[in-house]
């Protein structure tokens, strides 16, 4: 009598699935998702990068109430710039130049600052310090209320002070 061995296939002649039951897949669908991944990761360091750079950013773009009225109108201009930071907020000088306001005035070459402390009186508008030298003093320095520059005109309250 035949044994139930012999009626059972042999594991040569059954085709198995892949690893886990899975299908295997293509090369085009690797590619796809290779380049997909290249890109998020592409994405997520130009984000590191761009938060790295604003947060650097931040250093030099405000200054607190207190620092700016500790810079004084015919202050020399070395000591001034001791008491701000360095450089100046590229995005505050952005905002002013869309107000209207030119980076000199009267010749004299103007740092702009968004203020870190004191906020504006109205709603939707960012404070802006800007702080002018010329001949080597301190020649002007205003507060600015910068509202939402949309592109139906420029919105701006200019305080010189002297």
């Amino acid at each position: 009598m035949a044994s139930t061995e012999d009626h059972l296939p042999s594991l040569s002649d059954v085709d198995l699935p892949a690893a886990g039951g899975r299908k295997r897949m293509s090369r085009r669908t690797k590619t796809v998702l290779n380049i997909v991944a290249g890109a998020v990761l592409l994405v997520v360091v130009a984000v590191v990068i761009g938060g790295c750079w604003l947060f650097r950013e931040s250093e030099n773009m405000a200054i607190t109430k207190a620092t700016y009225e500790a810079v004084v109108v015919g202050q020399p201009e070395p000591a001034a710039k001791k008491l701000l930071p360095y450089g100046q907020s590229k995005i505050a000088a952005k905002l002013a130049r869309k107000a209207g306001l030119t980076v000199k005035q009267d010749r004299a070459a103007c740092r702009h600052y968004l203020s870190r402390d004191d906020h504006a009186t109205h709603p939707g508008h960012l404070l802006v310090y800007r702080v002018c030298f010329a001949a080597q003093v301190v020649a002007a320095k205003s507060r600015l209320e910068v509202g939402n520059l949309a592109p139906r005109g420029p919105r701006s309250t200019d305080r010189p002070e002297h």
